[in-house]
């Protein structure tokens, strides 16, 4: 069973329980934050309940305008394998992209040529596999993770990924312009714009702003696209 949850006890359970194990400090917000937003309904929490009511995991969006941004889905290490991750990620989608003026679904997924296999954090191929299976595609774009906590730094080495669309048309096309707003308005609520000096967030704009258009590729062909530097 999958559903929302916005009580502040159930939130603070899916991040100690889910999301705390699943993700490193530098790529995961403090506890206080998540359930304070998911109160909020500034992020959208939903979970997969086994049929005992035991959490097997969850997907958190955010939206920015027309964008949504996942910002983590996770199952727990003993439910992994078991379908309902990708269960959890075909809801979001449906979901989000459902929303009126909603044009894209975009993820965050490490480069498995710069992170290794980490053995609580999982394996960035299988990760790639897992989205690819699922029809998410690539941006041809640099892009890096703004921090989350304060002192941390800019995680770099991801790729911005595109699980789903108002568009369906497969890759490699360029984006529509309703898919191109959305790609900004996620990176404008995220990045925020880029300061003068900062010519690693101007990269990012520089790609989503091309007159020629913002690339989009299979997942498989994700080498192709720059690392944000």
């Amino acid at each position: 069973m999958i559903q929302a949850v916005t009580d502040a006890a159930e939130l603070a359970r899916v991040y100690e329980d889910v999301l705390e194990p699943s993700f490193p400090a530098t790529e995961v917000v403090t506890a206080d934050e998540f359930v304070a937003a998911g109160e909020a309904g500034d992020l959208d929490v939903l979970v997969s309940r086994a049929e005992d009511g035991a959490l097997q995991g969850a997907i958190v969006g955010e939206r920015h305008r027309t964008g949504v941004l996942v910002n983590w889905l996770a199952v727990s290490g003993t439910t992994r394998g078991g379908g309902v991750g990708g269960a959890l990620l075909g809801a979001g989608i449906a979901r989000w992209l459902s929303q009126d003026g909603v044009a894209v679904v975009l993820g965050e997924v490490e480069r498995p040529d710069v992170f290794s296999a980490h053995p609580e954090h999982g394996d960035p191929e299988r990760r790639l596999a897992f989205y690819e299976r699922r029809g998410a595609t690539v941006l041809d774009m640099p892009y890096y993770e703004p921090p989350l906590r304060e002192g941390m730094p800019r995680l770099r080495g991801l790729l911005l990924v595109m699980l789903a669309s108002s568009d369906p048309t497969p890759p490699p096309r360029i984006l529509t312009p309703a898919e191109t707003n959305g790609v900004r308005d996620v990176l404008l609520g995220t990045l925020g714009r880029a300061e003068p000096g900062d010519d690693e967030t101007a990269r990012v704009y520089a790609a989503v702003d091309d007159p020629t258009g913002l690339r989009l590729l299979p997942l498989a062909d994700y080498a192709r696209t720059p690392l944000s530097e």
